[in-house]
């Protein structure tokens, strides 16, 4: 299912453009220009050229629309032709994105799920967001030793609409998350879990924020398939209930991802409290990540 729904979500962006000409063609009728000329001079053919770029150029949609908008206007002929062309223009850069949206909710595969890891706790998130599409699984995992030990596991596959290539697809993601603060509505349902099992101090799920440690650092896994090196982001996460004005400490989130073809990517978010025992021994999570990516995909 997921490789023909990332080809089905390809194929409504594709098809934004001939889309745009048929509706040119509906509204002008005799008048209506050819295909290479509704939008000016081969602009479509350029247009096409650009959605297929989200299978290539790093941050996808990011930086293909300020590249596209710039080399449109820069010369005195393309600042005529939007004058000329404005109002096709525009409902195709409509349609373009309106069929963007509908890609980010073609259905996922379910995620990466370690057999060590035994049945999730739960395999939905109640506070994820229904844009873009996503699956996830949640696991609680306490050590047999110390049961104060514990974290909280989410391995995660979401629709990355912006981009259909693997470059830097992870960055991207991470970076549009944190700028919109799009990872906190999925922490949730963590922060709820960590907070019925602290009992000496409450948490509220709806009051706390991520601060992100420095930037992302490279770091080599090693699982049994070989070593790999990934980028790992580590954030403190913060009450901000309680009186303190900068927000209490009450954990640490450790964040990894493993990019995939077609606007589909993996995450593992593994969620330990300020007293757990290996966040100065272990503080990129190695073993947990590792175990994750052996998993089948």
């Amino acid at each position: 299912m997921g490789l023909a729904s990332s080809i089905a979500g390809f194929f409504l962006i594709f098809l934004s453009v001939p889309l745009s000409y048929g509706l040119h063609r509906w509204r002008k009728g005799e008048d209506a220009e050819t295909f290479d000329q509704f939008l000016g001079s081969k602009t479509s053919y350029f247009a096409i050229i650009g959605v297929t770029s989200l299978w290539l150029v790093p941050y996808g949609l990011f930086v293909l629309v300020p590249i596209i908008f710039i080399l449109s206007v820069v010369s005195p002929a393309g600042r005529i032709d939007w004058k000329e062309y404005r109002n096709e223009r525009f409902i195709a850069v409509f349609i373009v994105f309106l069929m963007l949206g509908l890609s980010g909710l073609m259905p996922c595969d379910e995620p990466r799920s370690p057999e060590e890891w035994g049945e999730p706790f739960a395999k939905e998130n109640p506070y994820a967001p229904a844009w873009p599409a996503s699956e996830q699984f949640t696991w609680i995992l306490v050590d047999d030793l110390d049961p104060s030990n514990f974290e909280v596991v989410q391995s995660l596959r979401i629709r990355t609409p912006h981009q259909f290539s693997t470059f830097s697809q992870v960055e991207s993601s991470v970076a549009i998350s944190s700028f919109f603060g799009l990872e906190n509505e999925r922490m949730r349902q963590a922060i709820d879990i960590v907070d019925e099992r602290v009992t000496f101090i409450r948490i509220d799920s709806d009051e706390f924020k991520l601060e992100q440690r420095g930037d992302a650092q490279e770091h080599t896994f090693r699982p049994s398939s070989g070593d790999v090196k990934m980028n790992v982001w580590v954030y403190d996460c913060l009450a901000t209930s309680g009186t303190n004005s900068d927000g209490t400490k009450i954990g640490e989130v450790v964040i990894v991802g493993e990019a995939g073809w077609g606007g589909v990517l993996d995450l593992v978010v593994i969620v330990r409290p300020f007293f757990h025992d290996a966040l100065s021994s272990d503080p990129f999570a190695e073993t947990l990540v590792s175990t994750w990516l052996e998993a089948e995909v």
